[in-house]
């Protein structure tokens, strides 16, 4: 790692959103928090131990985790993640959003900037969910970018999207699921964002391309401070929602393309959880373990 890109890892946060309910998966979220349900794909990790680690790996210095919904259980986790490996202590920080998770993810979110330490002006964001399992590589793609671009980060928000035949989605995903599509335009050599869309799996034509949203969003400490002094009239409770709102009031917003061979799996109902048993069953699932 070069000194500059040392320099600048110093300056990211990544902050995980861990304080939802999970009340589409009913029973298997009534104690346990979606982050640290078991995959056995992930040779039976936690999919927030999956996580870390792998961020860890990638050379990132401090990770912001916001609990909220059994938030007893990840501090737990986290204690005991640190009581067997010391020098992680250094790297993780817990948020506690209080009641605010119940207002939705947005406002789970914005619990960040109650802390100082974590939420000044000379850092930089990169939220991620706590329920989906990234491939390494994609991660390690996503952190090249912002690497590369950490000027243009400082005055815009990037998201990041990849360009995928509705045939691949199907062969991932339920007829029920909604994905998350990039509504494009260019401004001269950048790729900015004129929407999110939600498209629902049965709808989307056989021979599609969609641009699907990957769930990773770069944001700075200037476009933050704005969602929270808007945040009472803003008609979102999601970050995608927010950053429509944020577009339709004149906010730049960037969108970088990830190559589709890299992977994630969001993990939202019963049926996605079928899908990536099924995956395990046929062994035709990416590798998303660690070492991947």
């Amino acid at each position: 790692m070069s000194l500059l890109e040392n320099k600048l890892k110093k300056k990211l946060t990544i902050v995980i959103l861990c304080a939802g309910e999970g009340k589409r998966l009913k029973k298997l979220t009534r104690y346990t928090p979606k982050p640290l349900l078991k995959i056995k794909l992930l040779e039976n990790e936690s999919i927030l131990q999956n996580t870390i680690f792998k961020l860890i790996n990638l050379g990132i210095k401090q990770i912001a985790i916001i609990i909220g919904h059994l938030g007893d259980k990840i501090q737990e986790f986290i204690s005991y993640l640190v009581k067997n490996n010391e020098s992680l202590l250094k790297n993780l920080e817990i948020i506690n959003s209080e009641s605010q998770y119940k207002l939705g993810p947005l406002h789970s979110f914005l619990s960040i900037t109650k802390n100082n330490t974590i939420f000044n002006h000379n850092n930089y964001y990169i939220l991620i969910p706590g329920d989906t399992i990234f491939d390494l590589n994609l991660l390690e793609e996503i952190l090249f970018i912002i690497m590369n671009n950490f000027e243009l980060l400082q005055k815009y928000p990037f998201v990041f999207y990849r360009n995928i035949e509705s045939i691949r989605l199907n062969d991932t995903y339920d007829k029920k699921k909604l994905i998350s599509n990039a509504e494009l335009d260019k401004t001269g050599s950048e790729i900015v964002l004129k929407r999110i869309s939600q498209l629902k799996m049965k709808n989307i034509h056989s021979k599609a391309i969609v641009h699907q949203i990957i769930p990773i969003f770069a944001l700075n400490y200037d476009f933050i401070n704005n969602i929270l002094n808007l945040k009472n009239e803003i008609p979102a409770i999601t970050i995608w929602e927010t950053l429509n709102y944020m577009i339709s009031k004149r906010r730049k917003v960037v969108a970088f393309n990830i190559e589709n061979k890299y992977q994630f799996f969001d993990i939202d109902e019963k049926y996605d959880l079928k899908k990536l048993k099924k995956k395990e069953k046929d062994n035709r699932c990416p590798d998303y373990s660690m070492n991947n």
